[in-house]
């Protein structure tokens, strides 16, 4: 641990690295991870979260508005995006993998273009998930396509 590692730490300025608790909290800290890779979630990105959130039956009897809340928080006790997505790719159920890489994949592109930290955090999340190179190429194609002209 290094000295301003230390110092952060013993301030209570560093926040606790959050304990994921169930596939709902591994979902919504990914989504963040990926929507945030590029330094910031932006607006368009947030409504895409919510309506993703809002369609899925895995939230269904969810307080959605407070696990966003508490997401938020959570994200900033992570490291960097990618342990974020390390740590909760294991809570993501076997049949619902691609479809959360799919959702990552179209908050990432919404913008029509791609930065190099959001292609790490894709390419991280597809090898995390175990998404196939087929698919993902499938996936990722699509959503360009879909987000062209967004900028």
């Amino acid at each position: 641990m290094g000295f301003f590692d230390k110092l952060f730490a013993a301030s209570g300025t560093q926040p606790k690295k959050p304990i994921i608790n169930n596939e709902q909290e591994a979902f919504l800290t990914i989504l963040a991870a990926a929507g945030s890779a590029d330094g910031d979630i932006e607006g368009e990105e947030w409504d895409t979260i919510y309506d993703t959130l809002f369609q899925k039956k895995l939230f269904n009897g969810v307080d959605v508005w407070a696990l966003i809340d508490e997401c938020k928080g959570n994200i900033k006790g992570y490291e960097s995006m990618a342990q974020a997505v390390s740590d909760c790719a294991p809570h993501i159920s076997a049949e619902n993998r691609e479809m959360v890489f799919a959702v990552c994949a179209d908050l990432v592109l919404i913008d029509g273009i791609i930065t190099p930290n959001e292609q790490s955090i894709v390419e991280h999340l597809k090898g995390q998930l175990s998404v196939s190179d087929e698919l993902s190429m499938i996936i990722v194609q699509a959503m360009l396509v879909r987000n062209m002209g967004n900028n």
